[in-house]
This record gives structure tokens, C-alpha cells and sequence, in this order.
């Protein structure tokens, strides 16, 4: 964990009690507790099987057993979010459901489109910032290509061997291919697919020679020798694989994208059952045999408050709203 992440953690953790013992939030135990004849249901932008989907289930264990309530993690992927937003806004807001999604699927999904069904930052409320992880450029081991380098110059002799497959049509990923594109001068193309799990059973088949997603949906395969992850896109290496080298280090610090996970509910869910539900997460996000099982599939818990995690989604969209204007990049 970093040591950025680490005093967020602490800090999440030290404001649970204050939040709790707050005369305003005394209710917010009971309030979800009452319904525990209601299933928590955790929705997901992703198919199943992918590092959401693990997060969820991982994190939706720890909340069954302190809220001594029913979880059920329920996929709902499709336009990059869209499908699962969508779906969230149909359900009450009581709490009985929360989105778990890559922030920037929150923060940049109204960036990408002026038609979206739905407006963020009116019908969803951040609740808690839950891991991060970097993306990672990643090709089969049945090629050749050993390092970056080596990737940029066969695109440039064999640009048919230039796409590069991502989760969703627009996001990080892509937005890390059009940097790669623009600063190197390589015939990089994005081949979306619904989900990183599909990518991830192409990329192993041989059916896309690359894949740009983030590093815990490779990392066993990776480990396993199945797939060679050439260069993560963050600043430093992370100790959750030494072995992998930076872009940054590699000269291009630019290429700097990584992906957060975080929960969020709609709006109008009260706010005690809001900041319950943080200080809930955050404390699970503490319990050391979680941190080792995220760590293990390359995920950085994080935690926090809502207000924290409602900052990160607003910084998010000011970072990269001048790339994505400058791409042109759309979904409508």
C-alpha cells in the first residue's frame, strides 16, 4: 500500500467511530440492519470473473458478515457502465443496492457521450474509493516481443500487428493507446470489447496480438508465463510486481493511467446509510487476509470517506477532460 493510500486508509478507519457516534448518523447501523431481510446487492459494470468481480465478492463477504446481511453481486455490463447505471437508477434508494465500478467509468463516461441516460453527479452518490490498480500493456508469449521496445518496432514495420484490444470503447485504456500513438508515432488501434474478460480469452487465444486493461486482469497469467506484461502505466513500480518496469522509467512519463474501484449508490440514499457503508468498507479494507488476497491478484486497497472518494471523481474529470477533448474520442 502506498503511503498516500495508507493515510487515507487510517484515516478512514479513525473517522468511522466519530461518524457513528455522530447524533446525526446514530441511526445508520440500525438503518441497514433493519433490512437484512433485503439482499445487498452489489452491481457490477463487468462480467463476471473479472477483478470487479472478485472485489465485490471479496469485500461483499466482509459487509455480510458485519451488517449480518444477505450479499448477492449482480453483473450488469454494457456500455462501458451505461447498462449498470441504468439499472441502479430503477432500484430504491434505501441502500439495498451499490454500484461497484471503475471510477473512470463515473468520472469520464460524460466526457465520451452527451447522450447518456443519466447525469453522474445527479443520480449517484460516491460512497467509498475501494482499490487501485495501473494498467499494464500486455501481449501472448507465443510472440516474440519481450519488451516495449521491442512491441513499438514491430508495429512499425507490421502495422496490421498494431491493435490493441481494451475492456470498453472508451476509458483509461484507451485513452493510454492515444497517447502511445501520438508520442511515439506507432499505428496503434483500439479494438474494444465488452469486458475485460472476453479481451483477456482473446488475448490467450492468439485472436488480438495486445491488450491495453488493467495489471490485475494478466497477473497470474503473467506469473503463470501465459502472458508478458510489458510496462505498467504508473509512476513507480509497484511492490505487487517488482518485475515489471514503468513507462515512466522507460521515458515516457506521460503514459501515466491508473484505475480505481469505488462504490456507489443513488442519489438520494441518505447519508447516514452513505457514510455507514464507508466506514464499513474502509474497515474491511483493514482486515489484513483481504489486503493479502487483493494484493495477490495486484489490486491496492484504498478506503476512505464519501467526501474522499466524491474529490478523487471530481479530480479525475479535470485531469483528463483536455486529453479527451483532444482525441475527439466519442460512444454517441
Amino acid at each position: 500500500m502506498t503511503e498516500s493510500n495508507r493515510r487515507r486508509l487510517l484515516a478512514g478507519l479513525a473517522a468511522a467511530p466519530a461518524l457513528l457516534a455522530a447524533p446525526a448518523l446514530l441511526a445508520a447501523p440500525s438503518l441497514l440492519r433493519a433490512q437484512n431481510s433485503k439482499p445487498l446487492t452489489i452491481v457490477l459494470t463487468v462480467p463476471p470473473g473479472t477483478s470487479s468481480d472478485i472485489l465485490a465478492r471479496l469485500i461483499g463477504e466482509r459487509l455480510r458478515t458485519r451488517l449480518n446481511r444477505p450479499v448477492v453481486v449482480d453483473s450488469r455490463s454494457g456500455g462501458g457502465g451505461v447498462v449498470a447505471v441504468q439499472h441502479l437508477k430503477q432500484m430504491e434508494a434505501d441502500g439495498s443496492h451499490l454500484l461497484l465500478a471503475p471510477t473512470s467509468a463515473i468520472s469520464l463516461l460524460p466526457l465520451f457521450s452527451s447522450k447518456l441516460p443519466f447525469d453522474a453527479d445527479k443520480d449517484l452518490v460516491a460512497v467509498c474509493e475501494a482499490a487501485a490498480a495501473p494498467h499494464a500493456i500486455t501481449v501472448n508469449t507465443s510472440s516474440d516481443i519481450n519488451t516495449f521496445a521491442e512491441y513499438v518496432e514491430m508495429v512499425r514495420k507490421s502495422p496490421s500487428k498494431g491493435s490493441i484490444g481494451t475492456p470498453s470503447p472508451a476509458g483509461l485504456a484507451s485513452l493510454l493507446i492515444h497517447q502511445i500513438r501520438k508520442t511515439l508515432g506507432v499505428d496503434v488501434q483500439v479494438v474494444p470489447y465488452r469486458g475485460g474478460q472476453p479481451l483477456l480469452t482473446d488475448l490467450l487465444g492468439g485472436q488480438i496480438p495486445a491488450s491495453a486493461s488493467i495489471m490485475p486482469d494478466y497477473l497470474n497469467d503473467h506469473r503463470a508465463g501465459k502472458l508478458r506484461i510489458l510496462a505498467i502505466a504508473s509512476d513507480k513500480r509497484t511492490p505487487l510486481a517488482p518485475d515489471l518496469p514503468t513507462f515512466a522509467e522507460l521515458g515516457f512519463p506521460s503514459f501515466s493511467a491508473v484505475t480505481s474501484f469505488g462504490f456507489f449508490a443513488r442519489a438520494g440514499t441518505p447519508a447516514p446509510i452513505v457514510n455507514e457503508y464507508a466506514a464499513a468498507i474502509t474497515e474491511a479494507l483493514g482486515v489484513q487476509a483481504l489486503v493479502d488476497r487483493l494484493r495477490q491478484l495486484g489490486l491496492e486497497p484504498v478506503g476512505g470517506t464519501a467526501a474522499d472518494y466524491q474529490r478523487k471523481v471530481a479530480g479525475d474529470r479535470t485531469r483528463w477532460s483536455p486529453l479527451i477533448q483532444e482525441t475527439g474520442m466519442r460512444i454517441d
